[in-house]
């Protein structure tokens, strides 16, 4: 059987895998990782093992492929043909500043290709460039390090920032820091210097600054950030004005006047926005009744679409809830920052694979339906599982065709494989309203209960159906 015809038994059964394969092979050439980081690197060097092989180990091991790295190893000693110690070595080491421009430098080869497919990206502000703020702090890792056996205390591997498109959902830049107790506002400096003018930044109230504000309106850039209650000086101009109704309460408009003191000679020292209170109708899990949003967008954009592209910050939370659960972006044995933090990037990776992959998704099947009826994680749950097998049956010549390909063309054969996924396989479940919590025994006296007890016990609220009487 020929190459092709393998592949199409594949593409019959399950154009998903194939799908996310072809993106791999295109955007992720191992001449192209490894160009990268000859491009970055300082100290590091390939000798035993490239790049490119360490990063096609590591997604293994985000993707749930492999249970852990000494598995992703075995399942690859053979091609690598080194230690294990040498892999060990080799991710304790891998530079920070490297991570970073893997993340960025694939990221705008995928773009090319999203943007090939207009109907698949997203649109929130019509004209105007979106970007999501958020960090996140690497959970506790295992004591396994020398340094770690005398502490019964959490060791924090690290910390990184993260920039996610919201046309394309692509994380399109990564800050690491191997320092977990270092705080996000710190890593600023080196994500202000990438905003560029005219796009519009939206973050939580923890990177609600002086510094950022006015960093980002120097540099001609907008934002919509929720208010701190004590990192700004300020002032009020003008009362405040009622502006109607959202989906999730009522909008007041109200003008503030910002202070820089620490300005420099020549630089505006201050800066007037505007504060679109939010009055919810049911109060926030930690019991906020308002929510105070900054925007230095112009009056032509209406509070309330200031107020919904605050709230579709949800993306970036999602991203990286789905590189928690359904990926696997915080490996607990790898103790060593560097390593950790070159594992939550391949996991960034496979995620930014996805986004590409859900784009044409999203051109063929329309954005309403995936966002409400494709799950994530049975979607890559379903392509993992069939990626073993098409990695052993089918010949990489296969593939040649994709890599080589314009992104225009390869764009278009996503959409002609993205038309043969049924989404029925991969349906999302909505979790309906909480109920409320029954009255539960203490448990002090007897400890253990006795389901099949429990389920056979009449309960006092059920009505027992009346027997037909019997026929005289």
């Amino acid at each position: 059987m020929l190459p092709g015809e393998v592949l199409d038994k594949f593409v019959e059964r399950c154009p998903a895998a194939v799908m996310v394969r072809a993106t791999v092979e295109r955007l992720l050439r191992p001449e192209r990782l490894d160009e990268i980081f000859e491009a970055h690197r300082s100290r590091q060097y390939e000798r035993e093992i490239v790049c490119s092989e360490l990063v096609a180990l590591m997604v293994g091991v985000a993707t749930r492929a492999h249970q852990s790295v000494h598995a992703a190893y075995l399942a690859a000693r053979e091609r690598l043909g080194v230690s294990a110690a040498a892999v060990y070595g080799k991710l304790r080491c891998f530079e920070p500043r490297v991570t970073a421009a893997l993340v960025r430098d694939t990221a705008v080869d995928m773009a090319e290709v999203i943007a090939a497919m207009p109907r698949g990206r997203r649109q929130v502000l019509p004209g105007r460039e979106v970007f999501y703020l958020d960090g996140n702090h690497l959970a506790a890792t295992e004591h396994r390090l020398q340094v770690l056996r005398t502490t019964r205390e959490g060791p924090l591997p690290g910390q990184t920032l993260a920039l996610l498109d919201a046309q394309s959902e692509l994380v399109i830049e990564l800050v690491p820091c191997e320092c977990g107790h270092a705080q996000e506002r710190s890593l600023l400096p080196e994500l202000l210097e990438r905003i560029r003018a005219d796009t519009v930044l939206v973050a939580d109230r923890n990177f609600c600054t002086t510094k950022l504000l006015f960093g980002l309106f120097r540099r001609g850039a907008f934002f919509v950030i929720r208010q701190h209650a004590s990192t700004l000086t300020y002032r009020f101009e003008g009362r405040r004005r009622k502006i109607g109704r959202c989906e999730t309460g009522t909008l007041y408009e109200q003008t503030l006047i910002l202070t820089d003191v620490h300005a420099a000679a020549g630089e505006e020292p201050e800066l007037k926005v505007r504060r679109i209170t939010l009055q919810l109708d049911t109060p926030t899990q930690a019991g906020d009744g308002e929510i105070h949003l900054l925007t230095n967008l112009p009056v032509k954009v209406s509070a309330k679409r200031v107020a919904e592209t605050y709230r579709l910050r949800w993306t970036i939370e999602g991203a990286f809830q789905t590189l928690t659960d359904v990926l696997r972006g915080e490996v607990e044995t790898l103790g060593y920052p560097k390593a950790a933090l070159f594992s939550f990037a391949m996991a960034v990776l496979s995620w930014n694979t996805y986004a590409v992959v859900q784009a044409a998704l999203r051109f063929t099947h329309g954005e309403q339906k995936i966002d409400n009826e494709l799950s994530d994680e049975h979607f890559i749950r379903d392509v993992v599982l069939t990626q073993t097998g098409m990695d052993i049956a089918v010949d990489p010549a296969a593939w040649e065709h994709y890599q080589s390909i314009t992104p225009t063309l390869f764009a278009k054969a996503l959409e002609g494989l993205a038309k043969r996924v049924d989404l029925k396989r991969y349906p999302k479940h909505k979790r309906g309203p909480k109920k409320p919590r029954p009255k539960q025994t203490s448990g002090k006296k007897n400890h253990h209960v006795s389901t099949a007890k429990l389920l056979a016990k009449k309960s006092p609220h059920q009505t027992t159906k009346k027997q037909p009487k019997p026929r005289p």
